[in-house]
């Protein structure tokens, strides 16, 4: 099994829409942009993300989500550590996004 990684991010009240779509599509292009450094291949198993839409209320401030998967814990531990298109990101978000919540799991492990 591989492993989920789950980003929940709070957009500062200030950023404007177009900010927040500009991160949104960053974001989107990691799956792209994040390549293997011995193949020069997309590692990101999957990777999608969207607004919140959940009508129960219990979100607080998270306005975005986006969900990523990695065949190995190397895969993963590459992009957290050392990635540099998700470095890059990472600092460009810094003026944007208020709060980010990460977790992971792996499917069916309990």
């Amino acid at each position: 099994m591989g492993i989920v990684h789950v980003e929940l991010f709070e957009f500062k009240p200030l950023a404007t829409q177009e900010e927040v779509q500009e991160v949104c599509d960053r974001m989107m292009s990691l799956k792209d942009r994040c390549t293997h450094p011995k193949t020069h291949m997309p590692y990101l198993k999957t990777a999608v993300g969207g607004a919140n839409v959940c009508p129960e209320g219990k979100q607080g401030r998270i306005s975005h989500v986006f969900v990523s998967e990695f065949d190995t814990p190397e895969d993963r531990k590459f992009y957290l550590e050392e990635d540099p298109a998700r470095r890059e990101f990472v600092e460009s978000i810094e003026g944007f996004v208020e709060g980010r919540q990460v977790v992971e799991f792996s499917p069916g492990e309990f």
